[in-house]
């Protein structure tokens, strides 16, 4: 499992908009179901983070 966290402004009331680096390093297609969780935060600083999950390889192992 990849996860990706990104910092981002509304771009209107309801619309977000996912960086490309993030829809890139997820390999997200059209039609993806993906899970969203929203906090308001009070930083003016944007950032980009994705990691893998190690964890995911054992899973698959174990399967």
């Amino acid at each position: 499992m990849v996860n990706g966290l990104f910092f981002t402004e509304l771009k209107s009331k309801t619309n977000i908009e996912i960086p490309t680096e993030i829809a890139n390093g997820l390999l997200l297609q059209e039609g993806d179901k993906i899970e969203v969780s929203i906090k308001k935060i009070k930083t003016k600083r944007l950032d980009i983070k994705i990691s893998r999950n190690p964890l995911a390889k054992l899973l698959t192992i174990l399967d």
